[in-house]
C-alpha cells in the first residue's frame, strides 16, 4: 500500500512539474466496460469496469489504469487490480517510434501477501506504413522472473460518410517465466470508433484470443464498450 501511494505521488508531482515546463499536454479518461478482462491471452475476470486516466507532453506519459470486477470471482480477489505507469516515445525516424515503460502492477485486495504486486520494463518498437500499424515489444516483469515477446499488426479502413473508422488488430505473443509453464497466445479484434464531440467519442470493440497453456481456458469471444474523453 505505502510503495503504491509513494509511486503514485511521485509520478502526479512528476507530471504536474513537467506540465509546468511545457505548455502542450493532453489528458485522456477512459471509462470501458469489458465483457472479460484478458490479460496476455488469459481470462482473469468476467465482466469488469476498466477505467484509467492519462497524462501525455511532448514525448512522455503517465498514467493509471485499473480493474473492478462486477462480480465475485471464484479464485477470490486476484481479479482486482491498479497499474501505474510511466513511459516516453521518442521518435526515431518519421514513421517509426521507440516506446520504453516502467508499470507497477498492485493487486491491492489480496491480504499481505507476497505476490500483492510486481513491477514490469518494457522496450518497443512502433512503425506506421499507411494504414498498417506494426508493433514488437518486449517486457520483462522483474518480481515474477518473466519475459514476454509481443507482436501485432493493425489496419484502419476509413468510413469517410460515417465519419470514423474500423480499426482491425491481431496479436501474437509468447510467455516465458524462469520457472514455470511456457506459453504462446493470440488475438484477432476489431473496434469502432464514435465520435460524439471534439473531446468525447465512444468505442466498440469485438475479440477473440486463445492460448495453449496445458489445462487452460481460452478466453474465446469477448467485447467491450466504453467512453472516452481527451483533453
Amino acid at each position: 500500500m505505502k510503495k503504491t501511494i509513494a509511486l503514485c505521488a511521485a509520478l502526479v508531482v512528476g507530471g504536474a512539474a513537467f506540465a509546468q515546463e511545457e505548455t502542450s499536454y493532453a489528458v485522456t479518461v477512459d471509462f470501458p466496460y469489458a465483457s472479460k478482462y484478458v490479460f496476455r491471452g488469459v481470462q482473469v475476470a468476467r465482466d469488469s469496469l476498466q477505467p484509467s486516466v492519462e497524462v501525455s507532453s511532448g514525448d512522455f506519459y503517465v498514467g493509471v489504469w485499473s480493474n473492478v470486477p462486477l462480480r465475485n470471482e471464484r479464485d477470490g480477489d486476484v481479479s482486482k487490480e491498479l497499474d501505474a505507469y510511466v513511459g516516453y516515445t521518442p521518435k526515431l525516424t518519421e514513421n517509426l517510434s521507440a516506446d520504453l515503460s516502467v508499470t507497477y502492477y498492485w493487486y491491492p485486495w489480496i491480504d499481505h501477501s507476497a505476490n500483492d504486486d510486481s513491477l514490469e520494463v518494457a522496450a518497443g518498437l512502433n512503425y506506421t506504413a499507411g494504414n498498417f500499424t506494426p508493433a514488437v515489444y518486449l517486457y520483462r516483469d522483474l518480481d515474477l522472473d518473466t519475459t514476454t515477446v509481443q507482436t501485432s499488426v493493425g489496419y484502419s479502413v476509413p468510413l469517410k460518410d460515417w465519419g470514423t473508422s474500423l480499426d482491425l488488430s491481431a496479436t501474437f505473443g509468447a510467455v516465458l517465466p524462469d520457472h514455470g509453464e511456457k506459453y504462446c497466445y493470440y488475438s484477432a479484434g476489431v473496434n469502432l470508433p464514435v465520435k460524439l464531440s471534439d473531446v468525447v467519442k465512444l468505442n466498440f470493440g469485438l475479440s477473440y484470443t486463445e492460448n495453449d497453456l496445458d489445462g487452460g481456458k481460452d478466453p474465446g469471444l469477448w467485447g467491450t464498450v466504453g467512453v472516452t474523453a481527451r483533453f
